[in-house]
Order: C-alpha cells, then structure tokens, then sequence
C-alpha cells in the first residue's frame, strides 16, 4: 500500500489514468501546520480531516487501540468517502464497413418481452446507453450497452 490514508490526492483526480480512486467527501487543512508542510505547500490542498482524540488506558496498566466515534459527527460526514472506478470502452471500426456501437436504453416494449431477471440487468442504463452518474453497480448489470458488430460477415 502507498500511502495509509485518504484525501485529495490531485487537482486532476478526474484525468487521471488508474482505474480505482478513493476519496474523502470533506477534505479539511491541518489545524498545526509544520515547517516542512509550509515549505512544500502542502497545505493548499485539504488531505485529511481534524478529529479532537484523547489517549487514555482503562485500567492503568494498559492502552487499546479501539476508537469511539460520536454519532452525530458520523451523520454530518466524518470519515465519509468515496470509492471511484473507471470504466473504458473502445469502439473499432472493421474493413467490412461496419463499426462498434453503443446503443441507448432498450424500450419500454423491448424491456416488457424481456424476462424479468433480464430486464433488471439494464436498470442502471441511462437513455444514451451509458449508466448514470452515481449509479451502483452490482454484479452481471450491464453498464455499457455496447454493440460488437464487426464479426458479423
């Protein structure tokens, strides 16, 4: 593992080349900043959140490493983050003059003489045949209505 916590990582998160990308929903500056933060500027881009937490033993003789979270701090946000992967398609064009396409959401008629457990595999699929933004993918749901037809002779 890179790096053991989660923040804004770049101002081009959304350029980036990897596939997988875990980020903090409200990213905080640091309440003590040291020289050397200062020295590279990392305090122009929020990396983590400021949480007030006090180390104490339980009976005297021993320290756990066990955390105790406010409730209320959990539901405005704290902790909260999100995990963004990527998806790519390639659409080839072939010699035979057909080429790759995708295709928008099946109809309303097409979905109802699909089965049941079929049709739920295009639920996620927006009206240009690409899942909308925010969309939770499970697993088998089709994300992509992609068309292959340069096998076709």
């Amino acid at each position: 593992m890179g790096k053991q916590s989660i923040g804004t990582i770049a101002y081009n998160q959304h350029q980036r080349f990897d596939t997988l990308l875990y980020l903090m929903v409200y990213p905080q500056q640091p309440m003590v900043k040291t020289k050397t933060i200062e020295l590279i500027q990392f305090d122009k881009i929020p990396a983590g959140q400021n949480a007030v937490v006090a180390v104490m033993s339980y009976s005297g003789y021993d320290i756990e490493d066990a955390l105790v979270l406010n409730k209320a701090s959990l539901d405005r946000g704290f902790g909260r983050c999100q995990v963004l992967r990527k998806y790519a398609t390639v659409l080839k064009k072939y010699p035979n003059q057909t080429a790759d396409e995708i295709r928008g959401k099946p109809s309303e008629k097409e979905m109802g003489e699909l089965h049941l457990r079929e049709a739920e595999k295009y639920a996620i699929l927006d009206h240009d045949g690409i899942a909308y933004v925010g969309s939770e993918i499970k697993p088998g749901q089709i994300y992509i209505n992609k068309v292959v037809r340069g096998k076709e002779k």
